[in-house]
């Protein structure tokens, strides 16, 4: 559950996106959003549309070396063929997180071998050679498990890219060890690390609710497939997806739009009622999904509304959810998203920093979830 990072070829010095409209209260003025804008345009079009992934199975030695495989002799029996028939609700997945915005499709390639003095990563870039120039990602899963104490695979969006962006260029990839796809799971596998993986090929970063004192990520977040994606099997065992993911990676996705976005900023004392619409809500329904309060150069806090049901239907109730982001470095998946209120419910209060943000409200008529929520800002103080 780890992400492997590139070198971004597009720096943040370009031209504001072209691909955004402006927004009366100047989302082309608040730079953290701008940086993210930026960052997806430096991928092209990427999240968007059909978005072709080939499949290979990587065969591990017995004998390997690699110490990150449980020292086993077990192996998985699935083909890459039969490993793409696993990955049918992918699909179904990302269609539905992504309005139908964005649609993976996974084919069959070429198993790979690597030698027992060889590594997990040669496996990846041995598939990503051999990879096609219609191919735009490519997903390796190893025949042999993980041990018990490693991490279960990795992603990457590679290289930027806005022209033939093959992956054996970009080098954009996921890999996952055999975990997921033995037979002790009578074909009925949990597909929630494979979409978090595939989550950072599309440059999404992980979420947590706190750093750890060694500064390593913690993935302890129900609310997010880019933290515990395993969290809704946990509470549903027949549950195989991971939940949905944050309104923030949505909009750097362009799945959601600047018109489902309300913006405050911190240059005078604001008190504005705003009403949100679950962020599962298909966009045919108009309003607004989540609310940005900018608080900082580089930061500012999104407040969404998450409905309890579907992929997510492992949470305690609908709730309004608040998160802080830091937009750094120059990709997506550096960007720290932190949970500051995991759970705000009706007639509950949220206030730090000079920021207060009440829940009025949370309401569902014949399957439409809706929050009404009232923001107080104070002027930010400057030196």
């Amino acid at each position: 559950m780890k992400h492997k990072k590139y070198v971004l070829l597009a720096l943040l010095l370009l031209a504001p996106s072209c691909g955004r409209t402006s927004l009366s209260l100047g989302a082309t003025d608040v730079e953290a959003l701008l940086k993210i804008g930026i960052i997806a345009d430096s991928y092209g079009e990427m999240t968007l549309g059909v978005d072709p992934w080939e499949v290979v199975v990587c065969r591990i030695p017995i004998s390997t070396n690699d110490e990150i495989f449980e020292p086993s002799s077990e192996r998985m029996s699935l083909s890459s063929d039969e490993i793409v028939k696993r990955l049918t609700p992918v699909v179904s997945y990302f269609k539905r997180h992504s309005y139908g915005r964005y649609q993976p499709v996974f084919s069959a390639g070429k198993d790979v071998i690597i030698s027992d003095t060889e590594t997990s990563d040669d496996c990846a870039e041995r598939a990503l050679d051999q990879s096609g120039p219609e191919v735009r990602g490519v997903m390796v899963v190893a025949d042999a498990e993980h041990g018990a104490d490693e991490f279960g695979g990795w992603g990457t969006p590679g290289v930027g890219c806005n022209e033939s962006c093959s992956a054996s260029d970009t080098r954009r990839a996921v890999y996952v060890g055999a975990g997921d796809f033995m037979d002790y799971w009578n074909g009925d596998s949990p597909l929630d690390l494979v979409e978090h993986e595939i989550g950072h090929a599309l440059d999404w970063p992980h979420s947590t609710t706190s750093a750890s004192n060694s500064g390593q990520e913690l993935y302890d977040s129900a609310l997010d497939v880019m933290s515990d994606s395993s969290a809704p099997r946990m509470v549903i065992s027949t549950k195989r997806h991971g939940q949905g993911t944050l309104a923030i990676n949505l909009y750097a996705a362009r799945w959601l739009d600047d018109d489902h976005l309300k913006i405050l900023d911190r240059s005078r004392r604001v008190t504005t009622k705003v009403q949100l619409l679950a962020t599962d809500t298909d966009l045919s329904i108009m309003g607004k999904r989540f609310v940005v309060i900018v608080d900082g150069v580089n930061s500012f806090l999104t407040v969404e509304l998450i409905a309890a049901r579907g992929d997510n239907a492992h949470l305690k109730s609908n709730a309004v959810v608040i998160h802080r982001i830091t937009v750094t470095g120059t990709s997506g998946v550096d960007r720290q998203q932190i949970v500051v209120k995991g759970d705000v419910q009706d007639g509950e209060k949220w206030a730090g920093n000079g920021i207060s943000i009440e829940v009025l409200s949370i309401d569902s008529d014949d399957g439409e979830i809706t929050a009404e929520i009232e923001m107080t800002v104070k002027k930010a103080v400057t030196s």
